[in-house]
């Protein structure tokens, strides 16, 4: 069940990110809703499926994005990986958590992204891209980690209405 709610919603969030967000950049940033919805998804404690979740995102952002292909995906588990270590080891809060690992997601994707893109021949100042592109990525993605995450707590509840009354 949480697999199927899980197609719908992330297919929404590839949409929404690729329609509208990717229309409102700051600077050259714009926020990636996908990483955001998977990390709400992942970071709840009564979530058993969240690995689905971000294998199902990677796939779908590996087909909309201009990236070579699979590297959305190979990113987003790296992402993953990270946020569950940090998970099961550092945080009680929740929502610091989420704030922390879209800090690390964003950090990470836009990394990637500029080196593959460094090295596919495409000419890029890597001064100019960290300020006009990691940077406000950054702040764009603060910016919609809270709300996201309120919004994905409400599903948690209604996909797992007995484990979320505890």
């Amino acid at each position: 069940m949480p697999v199927l709610v899980g197609i719908p919603v992330l297919l929404l969030s590839v949409i929404i990110q690729t329609t509208v967000l990717s229309r409102i950049p700051m600077l050259f940033g714009i926020p990636d809703l996908v990483m955001l919805v998977f990390l709400a998804w992942f970071l709840d404690e009564n979530v058993k499926h969240g690995w689905e979740w971000v294998v199902i995102s990677g796939i779908m952002v590996s087909f909309v994005s201009a990236l070579p292909f699979f590297l959305p995906f190979w990113v987003y588990l790296a992402i993953a990986l990270v946020t569950y270590w940090l998970k099961n080891r550092i945080w009680q809060t929740p929502i610091m958590g989420m704030l922390i690992s879209t800090l690390m997601g964003t950090v990470l994707m836009q990394g990637v992204t500029i080196f593959v893109l460094q090295f596919m021949g495409t000419s890029i100042p890597l001064r100019q891209s960290f300020q006009l592109i990691v940077l406000p990525s950054i702040l764009w993605n603060l910016i919609l980690a809270i709300p996201v995450y309120s919004l994905v707590k409400e599903l948690v509840y209604l996909v797992y209405p007995g484990e979320a009354d505890v």
